[in-house]
């Protein structure tokens, strides 16, 4: 094999190795060579890209742009992208848009230009994103919510009581008629704020071992007498579902509001789905939505085939008081009680939906059936039985715990270096290019406490992971915003939690 063909072999295993999409074109945009992620990020077979146009790959508002910009670049050579990137939006084969981030590289070879494009998928980094802005606007609700409810009912309970006294002490009947009136809205009231209540996940449950199947049953019988023969109601329940702990009432409540709007959602009839199943929540799905502890979860689902919802709707449809019905035709209300519900039960909602298409909502609920647990205990196992690689810098400042956590880490197998201080750590991995995280204690002396080191490993050594832990980290967290990308584990923590922390940071 010349020197020719085995750098051509090289670059080519390079390239596939690289796990960003990597496309070589001229400046006329023909794509000279393309790696097999480019393939798979927008559809292609590589190969097929070969002697195709970059402009194939974007929606057309910027294709017909793209073409200028290049010229542009090579007549003045003032650069927009080259050698800075920027967030883009690329299109898929099947004609789907996703956004990119772009970084171009240019290259003269026997006086023609080439350009090389390194592109980086943010789908997952822009879900993660909404997720993380839906969870904290609902939170921040919630919290509103729960503090304006607790003087509101305070004001119901007078209102309610005088009446009550006062509708006992008149004998006029035209009188007693006005305080019938009163009452009945001021119970109104207290009604809604129960419903708030919920959603704020301040109201009292009563939480026992329920049968899904049987609850959806029960529900089903009361959304049949509500539903004409203009729609199709469907039942798809899955076999010998696991018991969950929740307040039967509530679930049914809660099944009952989401069909009542799926019904509004189809003004000329349609079609209703229930199904239920049992769903085991992993990291992949965890990297999707937030604050959902792994595990094995009882997933109930209503689909409708009604209008559905953009995404600006579905950002906002759990929130109390928003609704998209005409005024005097509901509370907004039905879904924010429904998402406190499910929420104060231990488990998440999810709410999928296209326009003209319909709305798909899921109910999570976690599983206390002792299998299911011995299960997730099985893949655990199973799961810290795994070879590890990869070296662990340990940072404690109290000579007990660290003694503790070097232990702790050395038995699941991996490599482990110990720091007293945020100090000594640094010092460290200024030495050791070997470290592939560090797992430290927030709150230690010294310059660089817990925090501190955190943002200096993320400045300095962006390839090393970090996985932090205190006793009180839940209030650091919530005043220090910036460390919210990180794995947090709460002391006091079991060896199979530090486990699994430790493996999902890899």
């Amino acid at each position: 094999m010349t020197n020719h063909a085995l750098d051509a072999h090289l670059l080519a295993a390079l390239l596939d190795a690289i796990p960003d999409a990597v496309l070589m074109s001229r400046a006329d945009g023909t794509i000279t060579r393309a790696n097999t992620t480019a393939g798979k990020l927008f559809g292609y077979d590589p190969r097929d890209l070969i002697g195709s146009n970059v402009n194939g790959l974007m929606p057309k508002a910027l294709a017909d742009r793209h073409h200028g910009f290049m010229q542009s670049y090579l007549e003045t050579g003032e650069a927009r992208i080259i050698g800075r990137g920027r967030a883009v939006e690329g299109m898929r084969r099947n004609g789907d848009t996703f956004p990119l981030h772009l970084s171009i590289g240019h290259a003269d070879h026997a006086g023609t230009p080439h350009f090389v494009a390194i592109l980086h998928d943010l789908s997952q980094r822009a879900a993660i994103e909404d997720a993380l802005a839906r969870s904290a606007r609902l939170d921040a609700i919630g919290q509103m919510t729960g503090g304006i409810n607790h003087d509101f009912s305070n004001l119901l309970t007078v209102i309610i009581g005088n009446l009550e006294l006062l509708d006992t002490r008149m004998e006029n009947s035209d009188d007693r008629a006005m305080v019938t009136d009163a009452l009945e809205a001021a119970e109104l009231g207290a009604d809604l704020t129960a419903r708030l209540n919920a959603f704020a996940r301040k109201s009292p449950t009563k939480t026992d071992p329920v049968d899904v199947n049987e609850a959806c049953g029960a529900a089903l019988s009361l959304i049949r007498r509500t539903f004409d023969p203009k729609f199709i109601i469907s039942v798809q329940l899955g076999e010998n579902l696991p018991a969950i702990m929740a307040d039967n009432t509530q679930l049914q409540s809660a099944l009952i509001n989401i069909s009542l709007n799926a019904r509004d959602a189809m003004p000329n009839g349609g079609q209703l789905i229930l199904r239920s199943n049992v769903i085991a929540i992993d990291d992949t799905y965890i990297a999707q939505e937030l604050d959902v502890a792994e595990g094995m979860y009882v997933r109930v689902t209503l689909t409708d085939t009604g209008r559905g919802m953009g995404p600006d709707t579905q950002q906002r449809v759990f929130e109390p008081f928003f609704t998209t019905k005409p005024i005097g035709q509901g509370t907004g209300l039905g879904l924010a009680m429904v998402y406190g519900f499910v929420r104060q039960s231990g488990g998440h909602v999810t709410v999928y939906s296209e326009i003209g298409r319909g709305t798909t909502i899921g109910l999570y609920f976690p599983v206390v059936d002792a299998l299911a647990k011995r299960d997730i205990e099985a893949r655990q196992t199973a799961r810290s039985l795994k070879p590890r690689t990869q070296t662990v810098l340990v940072v404690e400042d109290n000579p007990h715990l660290r003694k503790l956590s070097v232990a702790r880490v050395n038995e699941l197998g991996y490599t482990v270096r110990e720091a007293d201080c945020g100090d000594t750590a640094a010092e460290m991995l200024r030495n050791d290019s070997k470290i592939d995280a560090i797992f430290t204690d927030l709150v230690m002396p010294g310059d660089l406490d817990g925090l501190a080191l955190a943002r200096h490993v993320v400045a300095t050594y962006p390839h090393i992971r970090i996985l932090l832990t205190s006793g009180y980290a839940e209030d650091i967290l919530s005043e220090q915003n910036e460390i919210h990308g990180h794995r947090l584990l709460s002391k006091p923590y079991r060896q199979s939690d530090l486990d699994h922390a430790l493996d999902a940071l890899f």
